[in-house]
């Protein structure tokens, strides 16, 4: 089990299964968790701590994970975000690489994410949105 970091990790998704599964593999590797059903959701937390970093869904109604992002940058929210897809086509790749956001797939492969969510491999302060 890792060691656990002192700030919550933050899901967003529209999916409840998702939030289930990651919060319960993060729960599980010693992580605080908090869940939100969507961006508006995660966004009315701010102003307010930072939590250690955002997993952030790209497909949502209302809002996608990218217009989620440039909200969260333009309230000067640096926690760094990492982008979920089930669709990782071309185009969301560019997008997410250009904003310097990683991304992975859904259906989530774990053993990735985690070493994903270390400081050091989403680093700290992601690109400002274009």
């Amino acid at each position: 089990m890792s060691a656990p970091f002192p700030l919550p990790i933050y899901v967003v998704d529209d999916d409840p299964a998702i939030l289930h599964s990651l919060c319960f593999l993060l729960e599980g590797e010693g992580h605080r968790v908090k869940t939100f059903g969507s961006g508006a959701c995660m966004l009315a937390a701010f102003p307010g701590p930072e939590p250690h970093c955002i997993v952030v869904d790209y497909v949502m109604p209302l809002m996608d994970g990218i217009e989620v992002f440039r909200r969260l940058r333009a309230l000067d929210v640096r926690a760094p975000v990492v982008l979920m897809t089930g669709d990782p086509g071309t185009l969301v790749r560019r997008r997410a690489q250009r904003l310097g956001l990683p991304l992975i797939e859904k259906p989530l492969a774990y053993e990735p994410l985690l070493p994903m969510l270390a400081a050091e491999a989403v680093g700290t302060r992601p690109k400002a949105p274009h």
